[in-house]
């Protein structure tokens, strides 16, 4: 299993990703990661990985500060809607479990339903794809919904993403100018804060960004 969010060699889980955040990307801008899917999708054989991982790497750079406004708005006011949201729209079985699971785990919210320590045994493989694609779903759904509302979080979110860029930006920059085992070790925290922050969505706190940066550069002081 991949110690990463998302394991960018697997090109199935690649494209779903994709998918999943199609629905914070304005219409008319779609179409070039529909069309990457596809080919990956039908097996075309036309896309390589290491161009399907850049892909999703931009549309996650590119929808960061929407998901990451309406996390926060669904962890603050909007819970109760995501919830009613994907009760309402999976199978009456599954919607069963799911109460079960949160009557069980005093579970104030659907994300702390899915954490309960029975989740993994009660829910079905099916199940669980069924539950992951329609919260997709209705996440977008209630984006669209509360988009004039999110501005505000969304311009936050924005300023968030270009404090911590530039500081992947130094990490990238420290890599490129070693060689050998350290440059190897670079970009391994180089794509592990990448998938942190892009795929999981993520905050990385910038004094911890900062601590790492500097860490590396004594490091490299030490070793030249």
């Amino acid at each position: 299993m991949s110690e990463y969010f998302l394991d960018l060699r697997d090109t199935t889980a690649v494209c779903d990703f994709i998918e999943s955040v199609l629905g914070f990307v304005p219409d008319k801008d779609r179409r070039p990661y529909e069309t990457v899917v596809e080919e990956v999708r039908g097996e075309k054989g036309s896309v390589t990985v290491e161009r399907l991982a850049e892909m999703a790497k931009n549309i996650a750079a590119v929808t960061w500060a929407r998901r990451r406004a309406l996390t926060r708005f669904i962890e603050t006011v909007g819970s109760e809607l995501e919830w009613e949201g994907v009760i309402k729209n999976v199978r009456p079985t599954t919607a069963t479990l799911l109460k079960k699971l949160r009557k069980d785990g005093h579970a104030p919210d659907l994300a702390s339903t899915l954490a309960h320590q029975d989740a993994s045994t009660l829910l079905k493989d099916d199940q669980e794809i069924e539950i992951g694609m329609i919260r997709d779903e209705v996440r977008a759904n209630l984006y669209d919904d509360h988009a004039e509302s999110l501005v505000p979080i969304i311009e936050e979110a924005q300023s968030e993403l270009k404090a911590m860029k530039k500081r992947l930006k130094r990490v990238r920059q420290q890599a490129d100018s070693t060689t050998g085992t350290q440059q190897i070790s670079y970009f391994d925290k180089l794509a592990a804060l990448e998938d942190r922050i892009y795929f999981a969505g993520e905050v990385v706190p910038l004094e911890v960004l900062d601590a790492e940066i500097q860490f590396d550069a004594s490091e490299q002081v030490l070793e030249g």
